[in-house]
């Protein structure tokens, strides 16, 4: 009898008991979640494309987590508990795809209650390719100017290609990958430094075993030089000869590295004329000859002989009237007066 009724009051009405019931859960929840504070934040998105295929499209490269809890919950709540990824390994054939992004909470945050989060986007388009393997080779980037005078004579990479993953369709475009930038301002001699490569291509992953050695090698330049009114010295002429008129001028171009161009003059005895066959006045072509350093060659002379007119040496000294001693003088005959006297003259 006492069971029955304690249990007919609970029984009477239960339809509406229920419903009341419900009704104060629903609000009781309504408050909890009307109380919660808002936080949002963005987080890294990770591709997991380990399998047959991966994305052959731009992929975001951050989500944003939005996140509800208490306000006494919210300061432990950072962007660092939070991981999203984009998991590509099931997938076998190409094509275009949704992707659902899944998010993964660290075990601290497992532990507040309440919690709730979600992502934007939840789902990501993307264009699926095969995913290649290719050894690709590395291109040094220079950055300035290497001397005046000088060159860059050759360019080494070591190691010379690196490990590229990436779709086949973009990695089969791909002839090389580039190291970041090397600095050759004002170099003068050769030398190395150590770099990364410097991969710019997003849907590209360079899988480099340590630092790229750049051995750029510098050496002088090579060029050409024009040296112009060069007038010959003119050797083994006889003495009872001489040139009358001017001797013509011979230009040279000489070949050899810039600085050694630069810092280069001749002198009277680089360009001769060997006068040595010339035995009596007249007009005569004779060869000209050059002499330059070991470091130097000569590319051209111009012109390769030269006329010149001779005639016989006059010794002004011999049209000189020569004085006669007086111990040489012929006596004159004496001079008289009518008187017979002897006049000196």
């Amino acid at each position: 009898m006492n069971i029955k009724k304690l249990t007919e009051p609970l029984l009477e009405d239960w339809a509406q008991k229920v419903l009341c019931l419900v009704l104060a859960i629903v609000i009781y929840v309504f408050h909890i979640v009307a109380t919660l504070d808002r936080k949002s934040f963005t987080v890294p998105l990770k591709v997991e494309a380990q399998g047959l295929m991966m994305p052959n499209s731009d992929v975001p490269r951050y989500v944003k987590i939005t996140v509800r809890s208490t306000a006494e919950n919210m300061p432990v709540i950072t962007s660092a508990g939070f991981s999203a990824a984009l998991k590509l390994n099931d997938f076998t054939e190409a094509g275009s795809v949704s992707v659902p992004v899944s998010v993964s909470i660290s075990p601290e945050l497992m532990l507040l209650d309440p919690l709730e989060y979600s992502v934007t986007p939840d789902t990501i388009n993307l264009t699926l390719d095969s995913r290649e393997i290719a050894y690709i080779p590395v291109k040094p980037a220079l950055s300035g100017e290497v001397e005046h005078g000088y060159m860059i004579s050759q360019l080494e990479a070591n190691p010379s290609t690196v490990k590229v993953i990436g779709p086949a369709s973009v990695l089969n475009k791909v002839t090389h990958i580039d190291t970041k930038k090397v600095i050759v301002s004002g170099a003068a001699k050769t030398f190395s430094k150590e770099t990364k490569v410097d991969n710019i291509n997003a849907k590209l992953n360079v899988e480099a075993e340590g630092d790229i050695r750049v051995t750029v090698t510098v050496q002088p330049a090579s060029d050409t030089r024009s040296f112009s009114g060069i007038v010959p010295a003119l050797t083994g002429l006889s003495e009872s000869l001489e040139v009358v008129g001017d001797v013509p001028a011979v230009t040279l171009r000489l070949a050899g590295t810039v600085p050694v161009l630069e810092g280069y003059s001749y002198t009277e005895k680089t360009v001769t004329a060997d006068c040595s066959e010339i035995q009596e006045p007249g007009t005569y072509d004779i060869p000209v000859f050059v002499r330059v350093p070991a470091n130097l060659s000569l590319v051209e002379k111009s012109p390769e002989t030269i006329s010149i007119t001779v005639v016989a040496h006059v010794d002004e000294s011999a049209d000189e009237p020569e004085e006669v001693a007086d111990d040489d003088a012929v006596p004159l005959p004496p001079v008289y007066t009518a008187d017979g006297a002897d006049v000196a003259r």
